[in-house]
């Protein structure tokens, strides 16, 4: 991946996952993520920057069911340092975004 496509892919999917893990904390109806549960909540975004870098996906349907898809070990390992820049970038979209304007 070029380098500007790689910046651009990690603020995107780093912006999507603090603005969900946010509209989940003003949500109510899941009582698991709140401005409260700081270490659950690093920790889900934690997971959600693994899915990502990890490429681990899941498809089907109810009908048919789901299938978890999981790259190979190799890929998973080259995957730690994209999982570290995902969750770093999640993090500073927090403190940079979402912190700084009070809706912690």
């Amino acid at each position: 991946m070029e380098p500007m496509s790689d910046i651009t892919a990690h603020l995107t999917t780093g912006a999507v996952v603090v603005y969900g893990l946010e509209w989940l904390k003003r949500a109510g109806w899941c009582r698991l993520v709140s401005a409260d549960t700081g270490a659950l909540n690093r920790l889900m975004s934690g997971v959600a920057a693994a899915l990502m870098a990890f490429g681990i996906s899941a498809s089907g349907d109810a009908t048919t069911g789901w299938v978890i898809h999981v790259p190979s070990v190799a890929v998973l390992i080259a995957g730690l340092w994209e999982f570290s820049k995902q969750f770093v970038v999640q993090q500073l979209v927090y403190d940079g975004i979402v912190q700084k304007a009070g809706r912690v």
